[in-house]
């Protein structure tokens, strides 16, 4: 037993995030980390669908039909929200639902990406009217001290209105597998091929150019034939798809890169594996899971200066400037060479995972409940 249970409280669990995206999986694994500590439903709305369940005894509260045109998912949330059951407390687990008309809530606040790395001014827009709540809230939860540091710079809230919970990993999933035999034939790949793995949606944020860029150089100073960049995960929009494939066209790389597309959660641990690195050179994020898994897998990890992630690789992966592609690639040729350097992160990178679970991060969540409502 990780908390003491609440007494005749009830806690509603508010989350719009399907399970393979990283807001999904925060809420889902949080949910099976804590249920059972104390009376709390796990209310989801479902944007496949266009329902409200709870999750927790699979009952349908209510549907709608969606609307052509102009039924995007905010539209939905406000819609649906006034069907939210009753609750003494509140978690809304992202930062996009803060608009939610319930109280008194928690918010968990990932990252004020609108805000911080808008992708249009329609895109900054949104992230006002999406993120207006946060200032409401009676606490908020950071996944990063970065992403703390950005709400009291960007909203004004005090240090004393937010607690800063690392995210988790499930041991069982993101490990070192000794049998990877699956992995070559499903996706097409050659043993007597080298791979530099990277998993995003593409937005320009996540900087797969910059990574691009980077490979392009270390196959000039490398000279190496058999190295193959990895790019798994969808991209969120079809303009960023194309950018990258023009850029791809320009270096002549077409036969380096190979998109894996959405990668079941299984066969990315064991990609994770089988990459002689992963590379995630962020310009921002709230806290980069990605990175936690890589390393629990035992594959080292080259990852930015910026934003959260320092704060996340501690001193088991190799920091870069995001906007240094030549330094980029002269770090993916010292991992390429430097066999003591490898061994070196793999050992120190899953000891730094090992710091990072649900159960913890369930604890942690739990007593900022209990806060909450000793002090309503």
């Amino acid at each position: 037993m990780i908390v003491q249970k609440v007494i005749y409280t009830t806690i509603g669990m508010i989350n719009t995030a399907q399970p393979y995206t990283g807001i999904g999986n925060y809420a889902f694994s949080l949910f099976e980390a804590i249920k059972g500590q104390m009376d709390i439903d796990h209310v989801f709305f479902d944007t496949r669908q266009f329902t409200l369940s709870e999750l927790t005894t699979s009952k349908n509260i209510a549907a709608t039909r969606k609307i052509p045109l102009v039924d995007n998912n905010p539209f939905f949330y406000y819609r649906m929200q006034g069907h939210i059951p009753k609750y003494d407390l509140y978690h809304l687990t992202n930062q996009n639902i803060s608009f939610f008309k319930v109280a008194p809530k928690v918010i968990t606040c990932h990252d004020i990406i609108h805000e911080m790395y808008p992708a249009s001014r329609m895109h900054l827009m949104m992230g006002k009217l999406m993120y207006k709540g946060l200032k409401g809230a009676d606490h908020i939860i950071t996944d990063s001290d970065a992403t703390a540091s950005d709400l009291q710079r960007k909203y004004g809230i005090s240090k004393e209105k937010m607690t800063t919970i690392y995210l988790g990993i499930d041991p069982a999933v993101f490990r070192l597998y000794e049998d990877v035999s699956s992995i070559w034939s499903k996706y097409g790949l050659e043993k007597d091929k080298e791979y530099i793995l990277h998993i995003s949606s593409e937005q320009p944020r996540k900087n797969v150019e910059g990574i691009i860029k980077a490979f392009y150089r270390l196959k000039k100073i490398s000279g190496r034939k058999d190295l193959i960049l990895l790019k798994a995960g969808e991209p969120q929009y079809a303009h960023d798809r194309r950018s990258i494939m023009s850029l791809i066209a320009s270096l002549n790389l077409e036969k380096d890169v190979r998109f894996l597309g959405r990668v079941p959660t299984e066969d990315l641990a064991r990609l994770y594996c089988i990459a002689k690195m992963f590379v995630f050179p962020s310009f921002y994020e709230g806290f980069g899971l990605p990175v936690i898994e890589a390393m629990a897998c035992g594959c080292p990890v080259i990852t930015s200066n910026v934003s959260s992630l320092p704060e996340v690789a501690g001193d088991a992966c190799i920091i870069a400037d995001p906007d240094d592609h030549q330094k980029m690639a002269s770090h993916m040729l010292q991992l390429l060479q430097d066999d003591v350097l490898r061994s070196s992160l793999v050992h120190r990178g899953i000891c730094r995972a090992a710091q990072f679970s649900w159960e913890r991060c369930a604890k942690q969540t739990a007593e900022v409940y209990t806060r909450v409502l000793e002090d309503i």
